[in-house]
């Protein structure tokens, strides 16, 4: 009797024991679970489907969930354990449900921490349209935003009676936090040891290369976890490592011999008139600045100064430049030289707001003059501001850690080769203009810092228009804006005035947008949804505010000096927007039933260069790919401008350089082919079969234009190149 009561007990022991051991590994165990759920229900809300990299959002989720774990039972307190317990749960929830509810707004998503750091995501989810766009967002993804918040229901309902918030004894604390610590290395053993091509999981995890690849493939929490450390220690200037330096091209300055882009010598013996041989005179060998945009800057001694003061990533970004051939001049350099320019940033703007009818001066700018068949606007980490980045500077936006344009302005970072200050060097007088508040994404720090001084908003000069009861019309006109500006620059030739305008933003109905209501009649009887009929209507205050600022240059008397130039900053972010594109496509096309490539068609937009000066009739057509990062160099050619065409992204539109466009998930479309950056898909554009070394060789060139150009603020690299000097 008394051996089988000590086998009970024993049993008992044992039983007693195990369950006191996952009592003691409640939490831990809680939290792997609790962040697994998240990024599964994330995943199936955001893409809707499981691909084979889903295996690392689980496999991060082990060691992260058992830290969150490792924090809730290090009090001696029960009650101050299960705090904790719920702040961290309810940390958690808030930011996968963040991340889906700032992706229904913006189409992206946000890094959390950074965002924090620079007001980000404060600033415009509060703002007036995102603020209703944002409770609109969280309503169409409820059911998503519940499933997230169901870990903290179950700690809020059952989880304090069924975990142990003891503290745990020192000893076990100690195993737990080192078997974090091995199976976090064990992680990053398995990352590092595949494959280190760009976007792999090793270039994602070591890199930060791409905000969007990041969360679908490593886990939103892995993401967010990246993003905290480059808060708390700086940015990474790994993506550096994979850099693969072009060959030293120095040879194209041979080419000071060579007369035009025939590569032919202009020196040869003519017969005398006698009939005698003799030897004449060489012709005068042309000045190699006048073959090629470039600036005679010495990489080599700066490459050179770097390494001596053991700044490695600094020298092989000058290493980088100096291996790079400048583009060649062309029939179009200088042939707007001295005029002046208007530079229109039109918010939301694309192919589908034009219409012959409506919007006639659009219509006509679009296709009369120069015609860009191939032109794309692809959509940037940072919104509006990431458009007027890659617009005005050239440059790739960071993606996700900061938005480029915002700290440009907050480090008053050197921005010598952008657009405005290239304009200011060339003795312009320089104004900024913006129909919306002078401080949103700090553009009061970010625009003066690009040369324009004169930066006139809304609370720095611009006042709005008003209802007749004095409430601010939402969004503002854009027609209002310029008959109540140009007045201002109009007699302070040259100028260089910068628009950035605000009538084609979201919501994109009759109800929250003045300006598509005010437009309401004109589209009434098109066979639309609501949704593109206002679309197209606030658009249309676009549309009159161009054809009110041609017919000012004309009775000004200044229109053929002066070059009006508009593109968008991005597609429509409204999530209707795809539907939407569809729907005007297959209207203007006559297609029932037309659906968008998404990769590439989608972001397919309209560039306008336009001058009273060109020939009515005589159109240039430009089949080449191009798009919004080519504005700034084909500009500077156009107006003549002293720049150096190895500095900047993109590329003269008008140049004998093969055509390329790049997006933020590294598709890229050449002359030659479209690259899928996300299937790996390429698709020939000449018929021919696409070599493996030609999408190799492309690869590895849009990787260095990325890696290198989300550099260049983080080092401040321009103030290397001057000195506070112009280079000569």
């Amino acid at each position: 009797m008394s051996r089988r009561k000590s086998k009970l007990n024993f049993r008992q022991v044992g039983r007693t024991r195990r369950e006191n051991l996952l009592l003691v590994f409640s939490t831990i165990l809680y939290f792997i679970g609790a962040i697994f759920w998240m990024e599964l229900t994330f995943h199936f809300v955001m893409f809707g489907s499981f691909r084979a990299s889903f295996f690392f959002p689980i496999l991060f989720s082990i060691p992260m969930g058992a830290f969150f774990g490792f924090l809730c039972n290090l009090t001696p307190s029960k009650q101050a354990n299960y705090i904790i317990t719920c702040a961290l749960t309810f940390f958690c929830c808030v930011v996968f449900g963040a991340n889906i509810v700032y992706y229904g707004v913006f189409q992206t998503y946000v890094g959390v921490f950074s965002a924090l750091q620079q007001g980000n995501a404060t600033q415009a989810l509060t703002f007036g349209p995102f603020f209703v766009r944002a409770l609109k967002s969280i309503w169409d993804n409820i059911f998503g935003i519940i499933l997230i918040l169901i870990p903290f229901i179950f700690m809020l309902t059952i989880g304090r009676t069924l975990l142990s918030f003891r503290q745990r004894k020192l000893p076990v604390q100690g195993m737990v936090a080192g078997g974090i610590v091995v199976f976090h290395l064990l992680c990053l053993l398995i990352v590092n040891f595949g494959d280190r091509d760009p976007y792999s999981i090793y270039d994602l995890y070591h890199h930060n290369s791409s905000l969007g690849d990041e969360v679908e493939q490593l886990g939103l929490a892995t993401t967010m976890r990246l993003d905290l450390k480059s808060v708390l220690f700086g940015s990474s200037s790994a993506g550096l490592d994979n850099l693969d330096l072009p060959d030293d091209n120095s040879d194209w300055q041979g080419t000071a011999q060579v007369s035009g882009t025939s590569g032919e010598s202009q020196s040869e013996s003519q017969p005398a008139s006698s009939g005698e041989t003799e030897p004449t005179e060489p012709e005068t060998e042309p000045d190699i600045h006048d073959l090629y945009n470039f600036l005679d800057i010495d990489f080599e001694s700066l490459a050179a100064q770097a390494e001596e003061a053991g700044n490695k990533d600094l020298a092989k970004i000058h290493r980088y430049f100096q291996g790079l051939e400048p583009s060649r001049t062309n029939e179009y350099t200088g042939i707007y030289e001295g005029y002046n320019l208007i530079f229109l940033t039109a918010e939301g703007f694309s192919p589908y707001a034009v219409d012959e009818q409506l919007t006639p001066t659009l219509y006509k700018l679009i296709n009369t003059g120069y015609v860009f068949k191939n032109f794309y606007t692809p959509l940037w980490y940072g919104s509006t501001s990431a458009g007027e980045y890659v617009n005005l500077v050239s440059q790739f936006p960071k993606d996700g850690e900061y938005i480029s344009m915002k700290k440009s302005g907050q480090d008053k970072s050197d921005m010598y080769f952008c657009l405005g200050r290239m304009m200011e060097r060339a003795g312009y007088n320089l104004w900024g203009f913006h129909n919306n508040s002078y401080t949103y994404y700090e553009r009061n720090l970010s625009h003066p810092n690009m040369g324009y001084e004169n930066w006139i908003a809304v609370g720095s000069g611009f006042e709005p228009e008003t209802t007749s009861s004095g409430k601010e019309y939402w969004p503002q006109s854009d027609l209002y804006m310029i008959d109540n500006t140009f007045d201002i620059y109009a007699t302070s030739e040259p100028f260089h005035a910068y628009y950035m305008t605000v009538s084609g933003h979201v919501e994109y109905n009759f109800a929250g947008n003045a300006m598509s209501a005010r437009n309401k009649d004109a589209v009434a009887d098109l066979p639309l949804s609501d949704e593109a009929k206002a679309y197209i209507a606030c658009n249309m205050e676009l549309d009159k505010a161009m054809a009110s600022l041609i017919q000012k240059l004309e009775d000004a008397g200044i229109a053929d000096r002066t070059l009006v130039v508009l593109t968008a900053d991005h597609i429509p972010y409204d999530p209707k927007y795809r539907a939407m594109c569809d729907e005007v496509a297959a209207y203007h096309n006559g297609i029932q039933g037309y659906t968008l490539e998404d990769n590439f068609e989608l972001y397919r937009n309209d560039l306008i260069i336009w001058t009273g000066s060109m020939e009515e009739g005589k159109n240039v057509v430009v089949e080449k790919p191009c798009y919004s990062l080519d504005i700034l160099p084909t500009i500077a050619n156009m107006l003549g401008l002293d720049y150096d065409s190895r500095l900047l992204m993109g590329q003269d539109i008008f140049s004998d350089s093969e055509g390329l466009v790049v997006f933020p998930n590294r598709s890229w479309i050449t002359d030659t082919a479209m690259y899928n950056g996300s299937t790996k898909e390429v698709i020939s554009l000449t018929g021919e079969e696409v070599s493996e070394d030609y999408v190799s060789n492309t690869r590895k060139k849009v990787n260095n234009k990325l890696a290198i150009s989300r550099q260049l603020l983080d080092v401040n690299y321009y103030s290397y190149l001057h000195g506070g000097e112009t280079p000569e």
